[in-house]
């Protein structure tokens, strides 16, 4: 049972000693698991545990008004001067996991349906670094959709022959590298001679990128991709829909990620993935345009290539989801061939005082849709 705030920490912060103050910090952390290494355990009916154990609403108010009490008190009495940074910190953490500093997390996937009971069960495994958020470069952080890919694609490439498994794989907007990461950890365990190849736009998000792909031991290159200069290379269509993306891509950071190399225009790939990021209409245009690039044409050896995009319903992002639908269903070269509803939670909610426990991911419930992309049978491109 978790110790309960409101039970352990000094009632008045100015009676208590330097000694006191100092272990209800380290009760506080401990409370929270900061500084524990994190799992996260991703498995198919995770989300039916959601009614268990949460956070009192009372005992976070509590916290969180303790320990501003504490660093008021410490700027202006000695006796709890050293405390200051650490309540601070205590903080941050209590904020939220987007307010965060750096932290590790390894992911473990099973494919069962119900709850597992040791990560020996897990197929697969990885370890990911999630730096802080700095400027533009959101994929810095490991947002809620890219678990929920990876577990699905084990899943179907597990059900699936061995002779249709992906030799090369290309990860759009990789972000932290967790899907790709985690498919080329399985795919090794096939013994199946894979190549991944991590791409993003971001340089501060591609050494970190970089960073995970060397620590998870693999072989997977990591790329700088543009999506809208690959769209306005290929000029596959002039549809347009409203945007922002000058007003929310990166620019400065373009000398900086060059230094990554680039994906070779004539480079092709059995699949592409993408995990949550539609963040503007004009996005699923140039994802488009990328697929018509680097999405290998049907062969015998491989009939089905697949751009596999997870993609969070939110309420204000629905331009970016009709997006989707309209660009690749009315498209002449690919087709929606289907579409999974995957339930969720984004882990970007408040630390949850059962942290400890990896038997779900705590955090505000996601919907997300799944689109698995193929060529036409009738597409000029199809071979």
């Amino acid at each position: 049972m978790s110790l309960i705030p409101s039970r352990f920490l000094p009632a008045r912060v100015s009676d208590a000693s330097e000694h006191e103050l100092a272990q209800a910090l380290a009760r506080l952390r401990a409370v929270y698991a900061i500084g524990v290494p994190r799992e996260m355990w991703v498995w198919e009916g995770e989300c039916a545990g959601e009614d268990e154990e949460t956070d009192d609403a009372f005992e976070a108010q509590y916290v969180r008004t303790w320990l501003h009490r504490l660093v008021q008190y410490g700027c202006t009495h000695a006796k709890a001067a050293d405390l200051v940074d650490e309540a601070a910190s205590v903080l941050v953490h209590l904020a939220g996991q987007a307010a965060c500093g750096e932290r590790w997390c390894t992911y473990y996937f099973f494919l069962t349906p119900h709850a597992p009971r040791h990560s020996d069960e897990a197929v697969a495994s990885v370890s990911i670094c999630d730096g802080a958020l700095v400027g533009d470069a959101l994929g810095i952080r490991t947002w809620g959709a890219a678990p929920y890919l990876t577990r699905r694609l084990i899943q179907q490439y597990a059900s699936a022959d061995k002779h249709v498994l992906p030799r090369r794989v290309l990860e759009l907007g990789a972000g932290t590298g967790l899907v790709g990461l985690g498919l080329a950890q399985w795919l090794g365990a096939q013994r199946a001679d894979a190549r991944v190849t991590l791409t993003d736009y971001d340089a501060t998000v591609l050494a970190n990128l970089r960073r995970n792909a060397e620590a998870s031991h693999s072989l997977a290159d990591v790329r700088h991709l543009d999506w809208e200069t690959v769209y306005r290379d290929m000029q596959t269509t002039t549809r347009c829909y409203d945007t922002w993306a000058q007003k929310t891509l990166p620019h400065e950071s373009d000398t900086w990620s060059a230094q990554y190399g680039g994906v070779d225009r004539h480079d092709q790939f059995d699949v592409l993935v993408a995990a949550d990021c539609i963040y503007d209409p004009q996005h699923a245009l140039w994802i488009h345009a990328v697929a018509e690039r680097h999405l290998l044409r049907p062969t015998t050896a491989y009939p089905s290539p697949q751009l596999h995009m997870l993609v969070p319903v939110r309420r204000t992002h629905l331009a970016e989801l009709a997006s989707v639908h309209a660009v690749f269903s009315e498209s002449s070269s690919f087709c929606i061939a289907q579409t999974h509803v995957i339930q969720g939670h984004d882990d970007f909610g408040p630390p949850s005082m059962s942290s400890q426990s990896p038997r779900a991911r705590k955090g505000n419930p996601i919907t997300c849709q799944h689109f698995v992309i193929e060529w036409r049978h009738d597409s000029p491109f199809h071979a």
